[in-house]
C-alpha cells in the first residue's frame, strides 16, 4: 500500500525491518534496516526486469515490514522524468505484492545526490572500479534509508 505520510509509514513499520530501493535505468539497489532502525546494510543489486520476484524473496527472507523507494526530486521538490518510471515500477511492485497476499507499506523518499554520495563511498571501499560499479546501487539504497532515519528519528 502506498503511504503518503511519514508518520504513518513509521507507525506501520515500527519494530520491523525496512527495505530501501534505489531504482535505476537497468538495475535496482537494495538495502535493509534492522528492526530498531539503527543499522542499515547494503544487500543486493537486482536487474530491474526481475525486481518483483527478487524483492518478494528478500521480503520473505528478512521478514521485512515496509519498503522505502528513492525518488529523484529536483530543486523545489519538482519531479524529474525518471520519477514517473520509478512511480510506475513501484505501483507494479505494490500490485505484485498484493497478489501474493503480502501487502506492505511503501513510501517514497527524496534520493537526490545519493548516487554521488554512494560513488564517493564506494571509491573508498573498493579499489577496483569494476567492483565499485557493481555495488554502487546497493550503497545508494543504504544512503537513502540512512537519510530517511536521520531526518525522521524523532517522529
Amino acid at each position: 500500500m502506498l503511504i503518503r505520510n511519514t508518520k504513518e509509514f513509521l507507525k506501520l513499520t515500527n519494530n520491523k525491518r525496512i527495505i530501501s530501493l534505489d531504482i535505476g535505468k537497468s538495475k535496482v539497489g537494495c538495502a535493509i534496516s534492522d528492526e530498531n532502525h539503527q543499522i542499515v546494510t547494503p544487500l543486493n543489486v537486482y536487474p530491474k526486469k526481475n525486481i518483483c520476484t527478487e524483492l518478494f524473496k528478500t521480503i520473505q527472507e528478512f521478514n521485512a515490514g515496509g519498503i522505502l523507494v528513492g525518488l529523484p526530486l529536483l530543486e523545489f521538490e519538482k519531479k524529474s522524468r525518471s520519477c514517473q518510471m520509478i512511480e510506475d515500477i513501484t505501483k507494479n511492485i505494490n500490485k505484485f505484492l498484493n497478489n501474493k497476499n503480502n501487502e506492505l507499506p511503501i513510501f517514497f523518499w527524496d534520493e537526490s545526490y545519493t548516487s554521488f554520495e554512494a560513488e564517493e563511498l564506494t571509491k573508498k571501499i573498493f579499489k577496483n572500479t569494476k567492483e565499485q560499479k557493481k555495488k554502487l546501487d546497493k550503497f545508494a539504497a543504504k544512503i537513502i534509508l540512512d537519510d530517511f532515519f536521520r531526518e525522521n528519528i524523532n517522529l
